[in-house]
């Protein structure tokens, strides 16, 4: 129990000395209102000791005693809401931030490799239910313990041998309780990954209904997530296993020691050494005593979770962050260069081998490739989405490394090939880098990204909720929504990773015009299949297989045999095929 407070407090000392101070003041007054609650024994006591003479004076005293009691026990209570509770919120709230600032500063391979299961169930569940029982478990366990020990304490004074009795019978319960959170540590953990792998196989179900309903019956369907639910309940089923019955020698641990107070208090009356006023007072108190610490059972049952989730807690903020320093990356200018570059997603197989490029600022790049030849890895170590293993990237001169990542990003506008909007306005979508533009400033854009069209004939115009992912429009209308954000944010580098994929032809000429327009005179790195989003670059880079196996104009290329001659044709016999008569 006291491992478990102390890692509380700590949790709230990182995020402010004061968030601990007010913790540790809010459990001081919850055993100042087990100290009132005791207060009321001293009403039992005088009413017993004034039984041959009880009267009306007698019974006003006893009456202030129990009033002084309810107003000191409700004064502390709201100090431990005050105290306790509220700076529970703002600890929780601070809590979801910083996990959510780590998340923002992971290399994104941690997305790759981790389910989204795994974050959403710590950022949601996890910290949600911590939030709701950290409290109830530090108010339970620090309540019923001050009460035991004021108790034992004044027991001391007047009869020894109950005290022994009521330490020994803390003593014991504490130690039960260790034994709790030992046993449940490595089920808790068993909960947690039920729950994210239910999870996992529930958002599975749900996106992928329509293959699911194309391809297998409805049982087959639903198996793999009816497997996760018993998977689930299987878990859930040994963590109460695990508990129940140190739970029950817990209560029967205070049950014991009742009984042993009871006849202790007893035998020393019958025996002269104590008188009967003082005798019932004891048995009183001993029933108040364990009362609260069998109260606290519940209080004890939330320890093996609040643990458990305090780890998996500690694991999201244990995310290796990618900036090695606070400092803002200060490029001189903003030409593109990879020197040297190697980068591989595991030890198996290396994406990028060797590569050494460079863009100068303002200059157009494509970069063409079979699928498969690492063309989106190579934008996003520029971007810095991951690392680097061997050699450097740099912006404007700086390695990218050597400031953090978000400076580097808040100079580089990307238009995705998988386009992803916000379940928001789409005005809020188009803004979303530059929260603070004019209604007319996002209207410009959208009218340059040829999208203002299609989203004045939506029903609420630019006020219209998409879906989220943006579902409710089509993929030709993302991409382009897609595109207005990225001109919207003006940055002096672009890298475009298919971005007329998705775009209708009639509309293609339009929207290639418009980007066109965005990157003059910026730093333009594009992906694309297309020969005409190619053929204007000031160079082309061919990239086989990691690496840079072409380099050149269109005309330059052309003239030689290879990936991108062969690519050209392709595409040239593509846009040309008929049918025949």
């Amino acid at each position: 129990m006291f491992a478990l407070v102390k890692r509380v407090l700590d949790l709230a000392a990182s995020f402010s000395p004061a968030a601990r101070r007010s913790l540790i003041v809010g459990m001081v007054c919850n055993v100042l209102k087990a100290f009132f609650m005791a207060g009321m024994l001293g009403a039992v006591f005088w009413a017993l000791e004034n039984r041959d003479h009880l009267d009306g004076v007698v019974a006003l005293q006893c009456l202030g005693i129990l009033l002084v009691s309810v107003a000191g026990q409700y004064v502390f209570q709201y100090l431990v809401d005050i105290k306790m509770d509220a700076q529970g919120f703002d600890i929780f709230r601070d809590l979801r931030l910083r996990v959510g600032d780590r998340l923002k500063g992971a290399p994104m391979g941690y997305f790759s490799e981790q389910r989204l299961s795994a974050i959403t169930t710590t950022l949601t569940t996890t910290v949600h239910q911590l939030e709701e029982f950290m409290t109830i478990c530090l108010t339970g366990l620090s309540g019923g313990v001050a009460m035991a020990v004021i108790m034992s304490a004044f027991f001391l004074f007047v009869a020894w041998p109950v005290a022994v009795i009521t330490f020994a019978g803390i003593a014991v319960g504490l130690y039960v309780l260790n034994v709790l959170r030992r046993r449940a540590t490595s089920v808790t953990r068993e909960v947690t990954a039920a729950q994210e792998a239910m999870s996992d196989k529930v958002i599975e179900y749900a996106r992928g209904m329509a293959v699911l309903r194309t391809f297998s019956t409805p049982d087959e369907a639903l198996a793999a997530a009816k497997a996760s639910f018993e998977q689930k309940r299987q878990a859930d089923y040994r963590q109460e296993a695990a508990a129940q019955g140190v739970l029950k020698l817990y209560a029967l641990v205070f049950n014991v020691a009742s009984c042993a107070v009871l006849f202790a208090a007893c035998a020393l009356y019958l025996n002269g050494a104590l008188p009967l006023s003082w005798a019932l007072t004891l048995l009183v108190a001993a029933f108040m005593i364990y009362g609260e610490l069998i109260h606290a059972n519940d209080a004890a049952f939330l320890t093996k979770k609040i643990e458990g989730e305090l780890d998996r807690v500690d694991e999201v903020c244990a995310i290796p962050k990618q900036d090695t320093t606070d400092a803002p990356l200060e490029p001189h200018g903003f030409d593109v260069e990879l020197d040297g570059v190697s980068f591989a997603y595991d030890a198996d197989r290396r994406v990028i081998d060797d590569v050494s490029l460079r863009i100068p600022e303002g200059t157009t790049c494509a970069i063409v490739g079979p699928s498969g030849s690492g063309k989106t890895t190579l934008v996003n170590l520029i971007a810095r989405f991951w690392d680097v293993d061997a050699g450097a990237v740099r912006v404007g001169g700086a390695d990218v490394r050597e400031g953090t990542a978000e400076s580097l990003l808040a100079n580089v506008s990307m238009v995705f090939q998988n386009v992803y909007l916000f379940n928001d306005t789409v005005e809020n979508n188009i803004k979303f880098g530059v929260p603070d533009a004019t209604h007319e400033q996002v209207v410009q854009a959208a009218k340059r990204a040829r999208c203002h069209e299609f989203i004045s004939a939506l029903p609420q115009g630019y006020d219209t909720v998409l879906e989220e992912g943006g579902a409710s429009l089509s993929g030709g209308e993302r991409q382009r929504v897609s595109i207005a954000r990225a001109i919207m944010k003006d940055a002096p580098i672009v890298i475009l990773d298919e971005a007329t994929s998705s775009v209708d032809p009639e509309n293609e000429h339009e929207l290639i015009a418009a980007i066109a327009e965005l990157t003059r005179g910026k730093t333009l790195v594009s992906i694309a299949h297309r020969l005409n989003t190619v053929a204007d670059a000031d160079q082309i880079i061919v990239v086989d297989e990691g690496r840079i196996v072409q380099r050149g104009t269109h005309e330059e290329l052309m003239r030689d045999a290879g990936i991108y001659r062969d690519f050209v044709s392709l595409r040239r016999e593509a846009a040309g095929w008929r049918l025949a008569r």
